[in-house]
């Protein structure tokens, strides 16, 4: 069981000041200024690669290598975040943000340009261990857990606000044999396939993509020895192909780019990004993603094709912070990341070929938590 008793955490006052944003009045966090920005091709020239080797640790997150953190601060977590739950009405939109530390899904009321608190969380328990979160064509959202409630790695899936509920309930639960999971996309979660990225597989060995039913389980990986190591962000296409977004043995980052969600996978060229990241398929069809700069910063692209040669079509757009994960909207008009650095789930207008900061959400984020996952639900329709 990975719930730990908070009966020891009564005083916990000053940690829960130095370590949250509780109900900071919302500024425009700092940043690159971020006006519209479009670069075409010629325009733009790849940074070098200087990624630290990654390694494998258990728990693994994917902003940086290191796993472990005081029980007692995810116990303060916890408490900070079971306190802000169900405050207020459930609404059938929302933003949804997940902290690697924290012990639940924060759901927000969408455009929540007053930093308003977070009306509900999906309590997935303290230490699940959360990465990339998603959200499917049905108002499902998806929580790949490096432990669930049993002390195993799974993918749970929870309904949505839409069903009446302040923010669902868990539907179902499936164990992931391969690895860790870190990242999920499906378009209807609980009748179709899902896409689970495992950023290692057991035992240390490279990560992969499972392929996962609520009927079936999980009974596919797809793995590349050459190019996939630490695996960061999947990504699933309405014609069934599929692409992981990764580091490989050297730290070096690559796309894979599996025909039909088959085989054992090709890279893509013309991949631009300096290190791995969440990604997103916008209504256009171009494939959205972050880019998580060694320099502590992140920006993103947007690239068409990749099958396996990638397009560009725009970017890089820096983005406020450090982000690992980001997705776009149901009409792929706005872009969220989760900023690490600023403890923020960041906000801009999104096009192909331009990226505009428009606000963020910190309230009842903490600083201290590793913000990963960001969703939209609904999610941007292909």
């Amino acid at each position: 069981m990975r719930l730990i008793s908070t009966a020891a955490c009564a005083a916990v006052a000053v940690a829960l000041i130095a370590g949250c944003s509780g109900n900071v009045t919302q500024t425009t966090p700092p940043g690159p200024s971020m006006g519209n920005q479009s670069h075409s091709q010629s325009q733009v020239k790849p940074l070098k690669h200087h990624n630290e080797k990654p390694r494998w640790i258990f728990p693994a997150n994917l902003l940086d290598n290191d796993g472990a953190a005081p029980p007692r601060f995810r116990q303060i977590l916890h408490i900070v975040e079971n306190g802000r739950k169900n405050t207020g009405t459930a609404a059938p939109k929302g933003i949804y943000v997940n902290q690697f530390y924290g012990s639940g899904v924060l759901a927000y009321q969408n455009k929540n340009t007053g930093n308003n608190p977070p009306f509900c969380s999906l309590p997935t328990g303290i230490g699940s261990d959360v990465n990339g979160i998603a959200a499917d064509n049905a108002g499902n959202i998806i929580t790949p857990v490096a432990v669930n409630y049993s002390g195993q790695k799974a993918v749970e899936i929870w309904s949505g606000p839409q069903s009446g509920s302040a923010c669902g309930t868990m539907v179902a639960s499936i164990l992931d044999p391969y690895g860790q999971p870190s990242d999920a996309a499906s378009f209807n979660s609980l009748t179709g396939t899902i896409a689970v990225s495992n950023i290692f597989d057991n035992s240390g060995a490279a990560g992969s993509i499972s392929l996962c039913t609520v009927a079936g389980g999980c009974t596919v990986n797809l793995t590349n020895s050459t190019t996939m190591y630490k695996v960061a962000g999947v990504a699933l296409a309405t014609n069934g192909d599929c692409w992981a977004s990764a580091e490989n043995t050297s730290g070096i980052a690559t796309l894979t780019y599996f025909a039909g969600c088959t085989g054992g996978g090709v890279q893509a060229t013309g991949f631009m990004n300096v290190d791995y990241g969440g990604l997103s398929i916008d209504k256009n069809g171009n494939l959205v993603s972050v880019d998580k700069n060694p320099n502590g910063t992140s920006q993103l692209w947007v690239y068409s094709g990749c099958n396996p040669a990638c397009t560009l079509v725009g970017g890089p757009f820096p983005l406020q912070g450090l982000s690992v994960f980001g997705a776009v909207n149901g009409q792929s008009m706005a872009f969220v990341a989760g900023d690490q650095t600023n403890a923020a789930a960041d906000i801009y207008y999104y096009t192909p070929v331009s990226l505009t900061y428009y606000y963020s959400i910190t309230n009842g984020i903490s600083a201290s938590g590793k913000i990963e996952g960001v969703a939209f639900n609904p999610p941007s329709k292909q």
